[in-house]
């Protein structure tokens, strides 16, 4: 909408004393000062104070022109029609009204082209810096993107390190599986079968030297066949797949507490299912490893609990002792690794490859418990 601006004017005495300006004056002129004479230019003060006197003396309005110097010292002319007055409130001598022609047009010019070139540079610095800002943002895209695509690939790698491992471990329990078989079955069978040859042959000894060393062989014998026992049993214990889980994890909490002459129990709790067999060796390894560490390092303990929690959906294993103890706390892997107790470490990961976890709570002075627990799919048999 176009705004009305009224034209510059000046209320002087004859004299060229100011006495009022408007708002487009004040605006145009810089340095007015009411009561000050109009900064004219040396040269044409003359003429201009006999300008003031015709247009005092006239009631016709007369053209003129105003050489006003500048707080700068610059020189700037503006024309002018100039006119006698007479107003209520200003006595002591007659009155000049000075209309100015334009004035101030081209510092107004000026100004708006300053104001114009302020915005345009303020506008393309906006520009610029909005430019700047989409490329940051850009980057910041570009960068969730590959920080979004290196996470989904480690993912992926170590979706694919665990599937590895888990076949590697799985590959490691058949074969371990086959070798306990083929220890019982073609070792063992031939321990046996030599077991009773040496035995036949003691009725063709008549010397005391002669059986005294058949009996010799028949203990070593014995004693060959109470190793390989053993080296079956670690291998993969037989009663876990004759007579299952908790069966198997009996015998071999009995044999402990046979073997180190410390008070041990088990006790199974809630409603027995069947185990998929990945699950029962990994949790007969578990206690085997847990009990293994109570000989080593609990000290003298008075007591240790096996416990055996099933519910639905899920298996809980506890090995409690009142040994010794030590900080749980410091049970980091990289401290463990450091410190060389391994075990705690293969019985987490023999854990995560099932997809179980495994909790050590330890003071020292205060006992260890070692928790295991594994989640359960809705296809295992909760009826057998």
């Amino acid at each position: 909408m176009f705004e009305f601006v009224p034209a510059p004017m000046l209320i002087v005495w004859r004299g060229g004393e100011l006495q009022a300006a408007n708002a487009s004056a004040r605006e145009a002129l810089d340095g007015l000062r009411i009561g000050d004479v109009l900064p004219v230019q040396k040269a044409t003060e003359v003429e201009f104070r006999r300008y003031l006197e015709r247009c005092a003396s006239s009631s016709a309005t007369l053209p003129g022109t105003l050489f006003l110097q500048c707080e700068d010292g610059s020189l700037e002319r503006h024309s002018c029609h100039g006119t006698r007055a007479r107003l209520g409130g200003f006595e002591g001598g007659s009155l000049v009204v000075l209309h100015l022609d334009g004035l101030g047009l081209g510092r107004r010019f000026g100004i708006l082209a300053s104001k114009l070139y302020d915005a345009r540079r303020v506008m393309l610095e906006r520009r610029r810096r909005t430019r700047e800002m989409q490329a940051l943002l850009q980057e910041r895209e570009d960068l969730l993107a590959r920080l979004e695509a290196d996470a989904a690939a480690r993912v992926g790698a170590e979706r694919e390190r665990d599937e590895v491992l888990t076949r590697l471990y799985r590959a490691g329990q058949d074969e371990r599986r086959r070798l306990a078989r083929d220890l019982h079955d073609h070792a063992g069978q031939h321990l046996v079968a030599l077991n009773f040859g040496l035995r036949r042959l003691l009725p063709y000894l008549s010397s005391d030297d002669a059986r005294s060393e058949l009996d010799r062989l028949l203990d070593q014998a014995q004693q060959v066949g109470e190793a390989l026992r053993r080296v079956t049993l670690e291998l993969r214990p037989a009663a876990l797949d004759e007579f299952g889980f908790v069966t198997a994890l009996r015998y071999l909490v009995e044999e402990w507490s046979r073997t180190t002459r410390i008070a041990t129990e088990l006790q199974v709790s809630g409603k027995e299912f069947h185990l998929p067999a990945e699950h029962a060796i990994t949790l007969y390894r578990i206690t085997q490893e847990a009990l293994t560490n109570v000989a080593k390092h609990a000290g003298l303990p008075s007591y240790v609990s096996v416990v055996l929690l099933f519910s639905p959906g899920r298996l809980t294993l506890t090995v409690d002792d009142d040994g010794t103890g030590f900080e749980a706390d410091d049970a980091s892997s990289h401290l463990l690794v450091t410190q060389g107790k391994l075990g705690l470490i293969g019985m987490r990961e023999r854990m995560a490859l099932i997809g179980g976890s495994l909790q050590v709570e330890s003071s020292p002075g205060q006992g260890t418990s070692v928790v295991a627990r594994i989640r359960l799919g809705s296809d295992v048999d909760h009826d057998a």
